[in-house]
């Protein structure tokens, strides 16, 4: 049987090569899709080949992201190999560098660590000694430097390693035993630049899903990342709390991308197909064309030695801001949103006509006369016919005629079902 298993796998196999220039960064510009489209995240029982002889020019923390991409098709039953360049040069040479010899059997063992360079450490993140390696690897590249920017470096840190740690981690199945993806942090300090450049890689649920436990209905992963840098959003605090330990106080992510504009650094998070940008200018979004299955967060920071610099004053001024805009974004969201599930309302299989016509005249209809934003989430809904979606929308979406297309929005909705939304919209906007 494991001999068939064998041969089916190499009859199946598949070579990815990494192209010639495999980075974040391209002519300066940060261009994610890029790279991000080289991971296949469909593949399977197959033999997977992983060439970096042809990558020439690539980036540590992109480089990287191979360790969890490994890990992941280990979990799908792949046999994974890496292909190297014959000089060493170029992508091959980074791998090494990284300890990406041994990822596998570091997802295999709890104790295993990543065997690379001291220059370019890589930690695997399980556990609390595992988070202290980390920082104390962080602080070896900030020795010498005001002792208030190693603070603050390291509450930044902190911050993404507790995220990473608390809704990070995922597991699978490995021969009837469940086994846990470790996370990932890797850093790389650029002398030229004085400048330390770090990501933190996981292949957990993703930021949307985790928001949602608390706030759901959210449009996108765009979305959701941006509402997650909110204060006392992703920690504990929400209409509804999924947590058993009110541990957290929802405020670190806010504080670290402020401390990261000020610092003039820049951090970008990709969870999904959601991308977030946080630098000294402006905080922007954008929705990829490809996707990342957990979330990764990249931080460039030149290091200084800023006299003015004081942690303790930061986190006030952040702490203060943070509970005046909550009080704001509560007061604001309890005025102008109607949020509806339909799984909750009418079951996985949403089919019974009377009952949307009971939810159209009870609920959203005093929603849409109210002015409210009309989230409707489909999140587990296997089946909604045109019959039941017409009598619990083309009425409400006739009366508010083309601002349907803004009011009303749609999340986690099966392209089946899109499209009949898509239809009704159409019909009973004319």
């Amino acid at each position: 049987m494991y001999q068939y298993e064998r041969k089916l796998k190499k009859e199946n196999a598949v070579t990815l090569t990494l192209p010639q220039g495999f980075a974040f960064k391209d002519h300066d510009v940060f261009v994610f899709d890029n790279l991000l489209s080289f991971f296949r995240w469909d593949l399977h029982d197959q033999q997977v080949k992983i060439d970096l002889s042809e990558c020439t020019a690539a980036n540590y923390q992109a480089v990287a992201l191979l360790i969890p991409y490994i890990w992941h098709l280990v979990s799908k039953n792949c046999h994974v190999s890496v292909i190297e360049s014959e000089d060493g040069e170029g992508a091959s040479s980074m791998w090494r560098m990284i300890g990406g010899r041994g990822a596998i059997p570091v997802l295999k063992s709890k104790t295993q660590k990543l065997k690379g360079s001291d220059l370019k450490p890589t930690i695997a993140v399980r556990d609390g000694d595992d988070f202290k390696e980390v920082i104390q690897t962080s602080e070896e590249f900030t020795k010498g430097f005001n002792i208030e920017y190693e603070k603050t470096l390291r509450y930044i840190l902190s911050e993404l390693l507790y995220n990473t740690m608390e809704h990070g981690y995922a597991h699978y199945n490995h021969k009837g035993h469940d086994c846990q993806f470790p996370s990932l942090a890797q850093f790389t300090y650029y002398k030229g630049r004085n400048e330390l450049q770090f990501i933190i890689a996981d292949l957990g649920i993703g930021i949307k899903k985790h928001i949602e436990q608390a706030y759901p209905g959210q449009e996108s992963d765009e979305a959701a990342i941006k509402l997650a840098i909110r204060p006392q959003v992703s920690g504990t605090f929400a209409s509804t709390d999924p947590y058993k330990d009110k541990n957290n106080a929802g405020v670190g992510l806010f504080i670290s991308s402020n401390i990261i504009r000020r610092l003039n650094a820049s951090m970008h998070i990709v969870s999904g197909n959601g991308l977030l940008h946080v630098s000294p200018r402006d905080i922007t979004g954008k929705t990829l064309n490809n996707r990342w299955p957990g979330t990764f967060v990249l931080v460039t920071i030149s290091l200084g030695s800023d006299p003015t610099l004081q942690l303790h004053n930061l986190m006030q001024e952040f702490r203060t801001a943070a509970y005046s805009e909550q009080r704001k974004a509560e007061l604001k969201e309890e005025d102008n949103r109607f949020y509806l599930n339909i799984k909750n309302e009418f079951g996985s299989f949403a089919e019974y006509k009377p009952a949307a016509i009971r939810c159209r005249d009870n609920k959203i209809f005093p929603a849409a006369n109210s002015h409210k934003e009309i989230v409707i989430d489909f999140d587990g809904v296997s089946s909604a016919p045109h019959s039941f979606l017409s009598a619990l929308l083309a009425s409400p979406i006739k009366t508010l005629g083309m601002s349907a297309y803004k009011r009303m929005k749609f999340v986690n909705t099966p392209p089946e079902i899109r499209e009949t939304i898509d239809f009704i919209l159409d019909e009973n906007t004319e």
